[in-house]
C-alpha cells in the first residue's frame, strides 16, 4: 500500500492549493514527513519572545497543512495524525511552554 502525504495551502485566496509532497510505502514514514511539515513552518516563523498560542494561530493562517490518504481510497486522511493537534503541541515545545 501507498501513503500519500499532501499539502493544503488556504492562505493562497482566493484558491486553495495543493501540493504533492510525497509518496511513502509506510503509514509511519508518511506521518513523519507530515510532522516535518509542521515542524519546518513552526522554527522557520517562531519568533523571539513568541508564545504557543501566537505561533498555533499563525500556523492556522498561514501554515501548510499536510493530510495523508491511502492509494486504496478507504480513508479520506489516515487516522494516527492530525497536524492541527500536532502543530498546537509543537508550538508549545518550541515556545518553553508560553501559552
Amino acid at each position: 500500500m501507498t501513503f500519500f502525504v499532501e499539502g493544503l495551502s488556504r492562505h493562497h485566496e482566493p484558491e486553495t492549493q495543493v501540493r504533492r509532497i510525497g509518496e511513502y510505502q509506510t503509514v509511519a514514514e508518511a506521518i513523519a514527513v507530515a510532522q516535518r511539515t509542521v515542524d519546518e513552518f513552526l522554527r522557520r516563523e517562531r519568533k523571539p519572545g513568541m508564545d504557543a498560542k501566537a505561533l498555533f494561530s499563525h500556523y492556522q493562517a498561514h501554515g501548510e497543512y499536510p493530510f495523508i490518504f491511502r492509494d486504496d481510497d478507504k480513508t479520506i486522511n489516515v487516522p494516527g495524525f492530525n497536524h492541527a493537534h500536532y502543530a498546537m503541541i509543537r508550538a508549545a515545545e518550541l515556545c518553553g511552554g508560553k501559552k
